[in-house]
């Protein structure tokens, strides 16, 4: 089990060793609240728009290789602020309501 895991998922721990990979396997399967895909539609349009502009701006939309590397080093650095953050609070979720089934909350 990766500790990183550990560290963000602190429900993860009360869950036997042997037991973690599975639970985290179900946490995953968690649907995602409806306030989180508003959420990340937002900020999907956002950076979309984002980039358009810089692209725009700077001349650089008919530059493959530019349009590539704005995207590398804008858009997934950004997209990865709210998604990774939602994805860890839906796996939380998931193992708290895996731990509830169970009575061990």
């Amino acid at each position: 089990m990766n500790r990183l895991w550990l560290v963000l998922l602190p429900e993860l721990r009360k869950f036997p060793e042997v037991k973690q990979d599975k639970a985290l396997q179900n946490a995953r399967d968690c649907e995602l609240e409806s306030s989180e895909l508003v959420g990340i539609a937002v900020w999907l349009v956002l950076v979309t728009s984002l980039t358009k502009y810089l692209l725009t701006k700077a001349s650089l939309s008919s530059d493959p290789s530019a349009t590539l590397a704005v995207n590398i080093v804008v858009d997934v650095p950004l997209l990865a602020v709210v998604f990774v953050p939602i994805h860890i609070r839906r796996l939380r979720r998931g193992l708290r309501k895996q731990l509830d089934q169970q009575g061990r909350l």
